[in-house]
């Protein structure tokens, strides 16, 4: 109870308000900007680097290559990256739970108890943690699945599905033409995510990423178009990465590299629209990502809910300032209430602002409130967030330079590494040019020593 009085009383913790004023008088001025997320909604992203080890070979792959010989950390130093991530993102931050596969590793290792741990650990800490999995061990026991839901407190899940994955039993890459060939196994991931809703009763979703390569480019629409075709895959996937090919890791570089513009025209074309806005929303520097989030009505008719024309920015950009550190998709729902319950109170005309922000959508998407309102009760409307992150390449983050700084600078996904000097919110494309590696050959280096103790206090006696 006297956290839910908290919440009204104070509905952007104060270490929240801190945490997001530094983000934003970190940023350049040219990035502070309505549109931008971070200082406003988040800090930015976060990540543990949990074990490396992943059983698929997959073509285009940013683990270094001494990932499967990493050994798995421990319980506690999971919890200390958690503890550290917590500090950086404060209440209610996302923290992805990733390394390798994660799933893949714990259950190969015969670990799955500790997964459920660590992901409970995160939800105690007050953070959302969304699993990043190719999801394969799921399918084959979602018993494991529903004990994350149930046991851990899991309401998020990323699963990876494209043609450059090899390893997936049912699927071989040498026989997969294109996207569409994953169609069958995009359902079987939807109704595990909706049947274990329906057996648990919490509110699970799915976001379904996609590495972008020469291969499947010409067929990304179809992912788009496979999701927007019933609404109940978008009850199960409520989000698409989409994150074109850099050469990071062990991929295998695509003789004619997918570059971002060309897999967003890939976007707009499936959803039938000359082009979406690209500068609605930064995460960070907007060379870094594009977004688009779309109301699907029943009938197909599309609501663009991120227009980028001035007065919808401006009317975004206030909402953000307000509602901005209140928690997002994902929180616990009574806490989440409370608090836009509390900001309301503070500031009264917050939802006419709102109301004007979705009128506005509504108008340049040629859709009236009737139309919204009876898909919505006839339960005919979805959602779906589209992202792209845009990772930079190993040689371009070793080669630096003024843009790439400020990319770095201004990165929205970063984890906790500790280093000598203490804990540090990394940038991903940082940590997958040359620290990733280094991380694992000590960790290697550390097992290797640990287990030859024995043998030379044998040897010795």
């Amino acid at each position: 109870m006297r956290q839910r009085i908290r919440a009204l009383k104070e509905p952007i913790p104060r270490e929240n308000q801190k945490i997001l004023a530094d983000r934003w008088n970190g940023l350049p001025p040219e990035l502070q900007v309505p549109q931008q997320a971070l200082g406003r909604h988040l800090p930015h992203c976060g990540f543990v680097l949990g074990p490396a080890y992943c059983s698929f070979g997959c073509t285009h792959c940013y683990l270094p290559r001494n990932a499967n010989k990493a050994p798995l950390p421990t319980l506690e130093q999971m919890k200390a990256q958690v503890d550290a991530n917590r500090r950086l993102l404060g209440h209610a931050g996302h923290l992805q739970i990733t390394g390798g596969d994660v799933v893949d590793a714990y259950v190969r290792a015969d670990r799955v108890e500790e997964l459920l741990e660590i992901v409970s650990y995160a939800c105690d800490a007050g953070l959302i943690p969304m699993l990043m999995t190719h999801g394969q061990r799921l399918l084959e026991n979602p018993q494991i699945l529903e004990d994350l839901v149930v046991r851990a407190g899991l309401r998020k899940v990323a699963i990876h599905i494209d043609v450059t994955q090899a390893g997936r039993p049912g699927f071989p890459r040498r026989e997969l033409r294109d996207e569409t060939d994953l169609h069958p196994l995009r359902q079987q991931f939807a109704d595990l995510v909706l049947e274990v809703r329906r057996r648990t009763g919490q509110a699970l979703t799915a976001a379904h990423t996609v590495t972008v390569t020469e291969d499947n480019l010409e067929s990304v629409g179809e992912i788009v178009r496979w999701l927007i075709g019933d609404p109940s895959r978008l009850k199960a996937f409520s989000m698409l990465s989409l994150q074109p090919e850099a050469d990071i890791g062990r991929t295998r570089s695509s003789k004619r590299p997918a570059t971002p513009e060309a897999t967003w025209r890939e976007v707009c074309r499936a959803l039938g629209r000359d082009g979406l806005a690209e500068d609605n929303l930064y995460f960070g520097d907007p060379a870094c990502s594009r977004m688009t989030t779309v109301g699907v009505l029943g009938d197909g008719r599309i609501l663009d809910a991120l227009p980028g024309d001035p007065k919808s920015l401006a009317l975004r950009g206030e909402i953000a300032r307000v509602f901005g550190g209140a928690g997002g998709r994902g929180a616990d729902l009574t806490d989440a209430v409370l608090r836009r319950i509390g900001i309301i109170a503070r500031h009264p005309t917050a939802p006419i602002s709102a109301l004007r922000y979705v009128n506005q959508a509504l108008r340049q998407s040629d859709l009236g409130w009737l139309d919204l309102i009876r898909a919505a009760a006839g339960g005919r409307l979805g959602w779906l967030n589209i992202v792209q992150h845009n990772f930079m390449s190993a040689e371009e983050v070793r080669r630096g330079g003024p843009e790439v700084e400020r990319r770095l600078d201004a990165c929205s996904f970063r984890g906790a590494v500790e280093r000598e000097d203490g804990w540090h919110a990394v940038p991903m494309c940082s940590l997958n040019t040359d620290e990733r590696e280094s991380i694992y050959d000590r960790q290697i280096a550390k097992a290797a020593e640990r287990s030859a103790a024995p043998k030379r206090a044998a040897a010795g006696g």
